[in-house]
């Protein structure tokens, strides 16, 4: 015996119990009998029936179509409509509500029987459908990463809150565009633009990752660091349909990143400087000149060991094949800046005419070096040292000195003319 619930609506009533009785003889149980629209509504909430029997013309101010879009849009009922009419109009009309069958009486039971067997399989499918693509749909749409998704021309099909916030666009004002026009992706650094993901994706058949620092040009031009990876939508025979594109803001990434790195550095900076304080010993100014030359010379040919390979790699780096001075001096003066700035020595570089000026503004050791000229002798030998690594032809000299009361320790950096460039 069927547990299957039919609610018939007819507004001739001889019509309607034989449309019971007919229902009933195949197995069907029938929860009611309404000759209205409005009728047909109440009941069908009442009673909850499995389907829907609606004849398309009633009487009163509401008819079969209008009735059965309701209880669709409201209870989702299945609706199979009989009717005596299959004029074009009608059937027109009647398509409008995505009816799941259609049956011209007078009928015999075996259609009665298929238009309800095929109704209930087809709403049953659908019903599936609709709870796959809405848990699916709930999935992407919770999930912390962007998602984008377009059809096989890059036609924005879909788009998660995730992917909405990061780029500005709404998910209504960016259905149908291109996805370029909101996915708008440059290269870090030079702002080249970056190939269309859809077609790369196609073209090689593969899921495609961003192989370089990328920036997303939002709606209103802000500026976003991501990551990216494109992947082809397959259907089940395998061909693409689309592209699934997921992404994130890294900015928060970068962020810790580079305050980790600064932690390293003045981690390292104070290794450094403690190193350089604790190799040396607290030398009195009444040592002789020549014994604290020694030193110095000593600490700057251990300081050439030590400094001279990652010099020369970062040099070349930094000067390709240039032999013009001012590249060769600049490229130098930022790396010997930048190894001072890690013992905690800010400087500074002016230059006039054919001359060049290096000046430190600060000295961490400047107590020690109230007491003893030997740490000043140290940071000259870094620089006279270092020159040397350069084929800049010229010469350096320390024009003032904080252990004799100057306020900053100068060096005065001289060129000769045949290499000036």
């Amino acid at each position: 015996m069927s547990n299957v619930k039919i609610l018939v609506v007819e507004d001739e009533s001889i019509v309607a119990m034989d449309i019971k009785h007919r229902a009933e003889g195949l197995g069907y149980s029938v929860t009611g009998i309404t000759p209205s629209g409005e009728g047909a509504i109440q009941k069908a909430a009442e009673t909850l029936p499995d389907l829907v029997l609606m004849d398309i013309v009633l009487k009163g101010d509401m008819d079969g179509v209008e009735a059965a879009q309701k209880i669709r849009d409201s209870l989702d009922i299945p609706v199979v409509y009989l009717t005596a009419y299959s004029d074009e109009k009608t059937l027109k009309r009647a398509k409008v509500t995505e009816p799941f069958g259609y049956i011209i009486k007078p009928f015999e039971d075996r259609e009665l029987h298929s238009a309800v067997e095929v109704a209930l399989y087809k709403h049953k499918m659908e019903s599936k459908l609709k709870e796959s693509e809405k848990w699916l749909s709930t999935t992407l749409e919770s999930i912390g990463d962007a998602v984008i998704a377009t059809d096989e021309n890059g036609k924005i099909k879909f788009m998660n809150p995730v992917s909405m916030d990061i780029t500005g666009w709404g998910e209504g004002e960016a259905m149908g565009k291109n996805l370029n026009e909101v996915f708008n992706i440059t290269k870090e650094g030079s702002g080249a633009p970056i190939d269309n993901p859809v077609s790369k994706v196609i073209d090689s058949n593969q899921i495609i990752d961003l192989k370089e620092p990328t920036i997303l040009l939002t709606k209103d031009n802000k500026k976003v660091p991501i990551d990216d990876s494109t992947a082809p939508i397959r259907d089940k025979a395998g061909n693409i349909i689309g592209v699934a594109l997921v992404f994130r803001d890294i900015t928060e990434r970068r962020k810790a990143e580079k305050e980790r790195e600064e932690l390293l550095k003045e981690k390292a900076r104070g290794e450094l400087s403690s190193f350089v304080v604790s190799a040396l010993p607290v030398f009195a100014s009444s040592i002789p000149p020549q014994v604290r030359n020694n030193i110095a010379k000593s600490f700057a040919d251990s300081f050439e060991k030590n400094m001279k390979p990652k010099f020369d790699e970062e040099f070349i780096k930094c000067t390709g094949n240039s032999v013009t001075n001012d590249i060769l001096f600049n490229c130098y003066i930022d790396w010997l800046a930048d190894f001072l700035f890690n013992l905690g020595i800010s400087t500074e570089k002016t230059v006039e005419k054919d001359k060049s000026y290096f000046k430190f503004k600060n000295c961490p050791w400047l107590t020690e070096a109230g007491s003893s000229p030997m740490f000043c002798l140290i940071c000259r030998a870094m620089v006279i040292r270092s020159f040397t690594w350069t084929s800049i032809r010229g010469s350096v000299e320390q024009t003032t000195c904080m252990a004799d009361g100057g306020s900053n320790c100068d060096f005065e950096f001289k060129f000769s003319m045949d290499q000036k460039g």
